[in-house]
């Protein structure tokens, strides 16, 4: 009896160490999740998810699984999760207007809508979200009564953006708009202007990210040089595909010095880009030629570029033509390097089987089918049902 006792007090503990490095989502109803919030004087995390959501399960892998969110999370708010498809999950996103998944809402005892977000995200920003949730000055009751009344203080504007562009866009614009009016030059050379810059350009074409790059030397000595680096480099991501498309290579050329120019991260960016660039403007031979280059050089270690490239040049309307037989070739080689790296990956082993499928080779065809079903086990209904159909296809070769 002493021993079973031991044993039992052991397996209590490891337990209830494993919750501490992980979400604790409490199996309740949506009533007694209300009950318990009341009780304890708690917000109620809702995980709003769907049996085949891809990043649900990311989330749960990736982030829902750190120690430092357990931590925020447990501590601080009754978790729930509700497939949003299944039994009292669907009358919840009616309710509240779940239509995309993850979405996460924040409510009190009542079930009134505190804050809310929702998408994939890093662990730093779903701490950050996390955070926000407890913060009466991001709560949405009170801070949508604030901007009715006529606050308009430009940090206020700011902050009802971020937490209403997840509610009701409309309502978010209105702001938005308030601002706008406030965007003056002398006022997007000032603290809260920059503020302003950081959240609101998003490319060189708004009046953010322009007012940025025509006054770049100016930020580079007023600003937090990282802040000043990430808010550079976001607008010319964005502009990289713009001279893409318009074929612009002279600014092509100097956005990719700028990669190459900085860390191991920003150097593989610039080989992607370099691919894009090929693939869009380029012949089949200097496509062959770049991506033979970079699979045996910056991305012999990169999978997961490998398999993208592959992916994105092997479809039947790839880049809006017909794919050639070299393109299909090169395809393949880069996809099966990108499994030879990392056997356990879904979507390599699919992205493999479909090439072997378009170019007819059967039996690589059924292998990484048959690999990618196996793998599809851990995925979600929705890729398992994708999974069979490969697996079928790749048979019937």
């Amino acid at each position: 009896m002493k021993k079973y006792t031991i044993v039992l007090m052991l397996f209590l503990c490891i337990t209830s160490l494993q919750a501490q490095d992980h979400i604790v989502f409490q199996q309740m109803s949506f009533d007694e999740a209300k009950t318990k919030a009341k009780s304890e004087n708690k917000l109620i995390f809702l995980d709003g998810y769907t049996s085949w959501c891809a990043p649900c399960k990311w989330m749960e892998g990736n982030v829902f699984n750190q120690k430092e969110v357990a931590g925020l999370f447990n501590t601080n708010f009754i978790n729930t999760k509700f497939d949003c498809e299944v039994g009292e999950g669907i009358e919840i996103a009616k309710k509240y207007g779940i239509h995309s998944f993850p979405t996460y809402l924040f409510l009190d005892a009542e079930g009134t809508l505190v804050y809310r977000t929702q998408s994939r995200m890093e662990v730093d920003k779903f701490l950050t979200e996390g955070k926000r949730a407890l913060d009466k000055d991001y709560h949405i009751p009170a801070i949508m009564s604030r901007f009715r009344a006529g606050e308009r203080n430009p940090l206020f504007l700011l902050r009802y953006i971020t937490v209403m562009s997840n509610v009701d866009p409309k309502e978010a614009q209105g702001a938005r708009n308030a601002i706008d009016a406030l965007a003056d030059d002398s006022f997007l050379k000032s603290a809260m202007g920059w503020e302003a810059i950081k959240q609101l350009g998003q490319s060189g074409n708004d009046r953010y990210g322009q007012f940025f790059l025509a006054n770049k030397a100016f930020f580079k000595t007023s600003v937090p040089a990282d802040e000043f680096q990430q808010k550079e480099q976001h607008l010319l991501r964005y502009a990289m595909y713009g001279y893409i498309r318009t074929k612009d290579k002279a600014e092509f050329d100097k956005g990719i010095a700028f990669f190459e120019q900085g860390d191991s991260d920003m150097q593989v960016e610039a080989a992607m880009y370099r691919v894009e660039w090929t693939a869009t403007n380029g012949t089949d031979q200097d496509f062959v030629q770049l991506t033979n280059k970079l699979r045996k050089g910056i991305l012999k270690d990169q999978p997961e570029k490998l398999s993208f490239i592959a992916r994105r040049n092997s479809g039947k309307s790839a880049k809006g033509r017909e794919v050639s037989k070299n393109l299909l070739n090169q395809s393949y080689v880069l996809a099966k390097q990108a499994v030879n790296l990392d056997e356990s990956s879904y979507s390599y082993q699919g992205t493999l089987a479909e090439i072997c499928i378009t170019l007819n080779k059967k039996k690589e065809a059924v292998k990484a089918a048959k690999a990618a079903r196996a793998l599809a086990e851990s995925e979600t209904s929705k890729i398992i049902r994708l999974a069979d159909a490969l697996l079928e296809r790749a048979q019937q070769l």
